[in-house]
């Protein structure tokens, strides 16, 4: 799914969190963006769900109806089991018992009789991708989804990346994990004070700096020096 987004500003109060933000993601595309905290990754995912409202810019969709994110863990019904609440969000969706079976098959969920209040972190993280990968959609918002995840569902979840991929699917990807990012992403926008600074392939960044990681740290570094 192709996403443009268009001179996106963002203000909570007087702080200015996106500043005349654009960038465009084409079909089947997986777009890496990182920055440091507080550069406004999660706030632009937000509002590009609807979550959020925009101070001023547009948001130009080829499927406007056809977006899943995993941008928190927050959202499910603590004193509910994990199986209740995946079956109370398939059923939103529209989306059968199989679904769901697939969906905690695919993230090793066999605790669906807990509560989800009663999860750990890492739990919650694969009950939260489940629902997100519970059905093939045009365009995925995944923010720091390898956070508290051990290395089978890291590896499941980059093959489900894969194959919506293949099934026509785009993605936005935030993580701190640049590894993760080197793996499965096409191109990497750099974020910092609400503007992208930097928008390069993952291939001609590999190229030119060895690393995400360098390249970040050249990125920022030079973007530094450039106001100073």
């Amino acid at each position: 799914m192709k996403l443009e987004v268009n001179s996106i500003n963002k203000k909570f109060g007087s702080k200015v969190v996106l500043n005349n933000l654009s960038f465009v993601i084409q079909d089947n595309e997986v777009v890496g963006l990182v920055g440091p905290n507080g550069a406004g990754k999660t706030t632009l995912l937000n509002i590009i769900i609807g979550m959020v409202k925009a101070t001023s810019g547009t948001l130009n969709y080829s499927e406007k109806h056809a977006i899943s994110a995993a941008i928190s863990r927050k959202g499910f019904f603590t004193d509910m089991t994990v199986d209740n609440n995946l079956l109370m969000y398939a059923n939103v969706i529209g989306v059968d018992r199989l679904s769901v079976s697939t969906a905690k098959d695919e993230f090793f969920i066999d605790f669906g009789n807990k509560r989800f209040g009663e999860l750990s972190a890492g739990m919650k993280q694969r009950v939260a991708l489940a629902c997100a990968f519970m059905k093939q959609y045009s365009l995925f918002l995944l923010d720091e989804p390898t956070n508290h995840l051990d290395i089978d569902s890291i590896i499941s979840l980059r093959n489900l990346i894969a194959k919506a991929r293949n099934g026509g699917a785009s993605f936005l990807v935030t993580s701190h994990v640049f590894s993760d990012l080197e793996r499965v992403c096409d191109r990497i926008l750099f974020l910092k004070d609400g503007q992208i600074v930097r928008s390069t392939t993952v291939k001609d960044l590999l190229r030119d700096y060895g690393t995400l990681e360098e390249g970040y740290v050249a990125i920022f570094k030079s973007n530094v020096n450039a106001k100073a």
